[in-house]
């Protein structure tokens, strides 16, 4: 396998699990994708790759019928026992999105993806985005958040570097594997959608103000 496994997944979130604790960027993400998800008549939306599920019901609380998927059944599980607790009816379920979506052609108005993506090489990450083409819906939206290219270098300093896997794609000391999108990556990419939308921005560190982390926001629409 050219990325990290489930069992990789599995230990990540079993640790914040065991220490009491979650993987969590608040509002971070969503805040973004909120306003085009009401603005473009959206019901019913796909998070792909959405952890233990924070996202997942943010969404569920502003009123849309919300789906989450993950690699990790460790963290699919917590995300329906936090479901439960709050009484939010959404949907979960474990699944590999560098295969092919066990999902409907057009099943959603809309595809969500927050830092997730960018885990495969080129080729995986060619067929991902056709397979979200595939789950939308037409007039549908696709919002997400990748590392930009501009992060390599932040985040080497945080996760030591293995070896280069193909250009602007490494592997990472604990097994993870990183992608890293420019602005040209991202528009071929998404070449086949309409109204493209790309927005790049820094994220500062919570405690020292400091640069922390680049990505790219990006919005897409099915073509009718």
């Amino acid at each position: 396998m050219s990325y990290a496994s489930s069992d990789h997944w599995n230990r990540f979130f079993a640790k914040f699990k065991n220490a009491g604790t979650d993987l969590d960027w608040g509002t971070q993400w969503t805040k973004v994708h909120l306003p085009v998800l009401k603005s473009t008549n959206i019901q019913t939306v796909l998070d792909l790759g959405c952890g233990t599920g924070n996202d997942v019901l943010r969404l569920a609380k502003e009123g849309f019928a919300v789906t989450g998927m993950d690699f990790s059944h460790e963290a699919v599980q917590l995300g329906r026992l936090k479901a439960q607790k709050l009484g939010l009816s959404v949907q979960f379920c474990v699944a590999d999105m560098a295969r092919n979506l066990p999902f409907s052609c057009a099943a959603f108005d809309a595809v969500m993806s927050n830092v997730a993506l960018h885990m495969f090489s080129d080729k995986i990450t060619r067929e991902l985005f056709k397979e979200i083409r595939r789950i939308v819906r037409p007039e549908g939206v696709f919002v997400f958040h990748v590392n930009s290219t501009e992060d390599a270098k932040l985040r080497a300093e945080r996760r030591p570097i293995i070896r280069v896997l193909e250009p602007n794609y490494i592997l990472e000391h604990d097994g993870q594997t990183m992608h890293f999108f420019s602005k040209d990556y991202l528009l071929d990419l998404l070449s086949d959608w309409k109204d493209v939308e790309l927005k790049h921005y820094e994220i500062l560190h919570q405690e020292t103000g400091k640069p922390f982390k680049y990505v790219w926001w990006g919005k897409a629409v099915q073509p009718d």
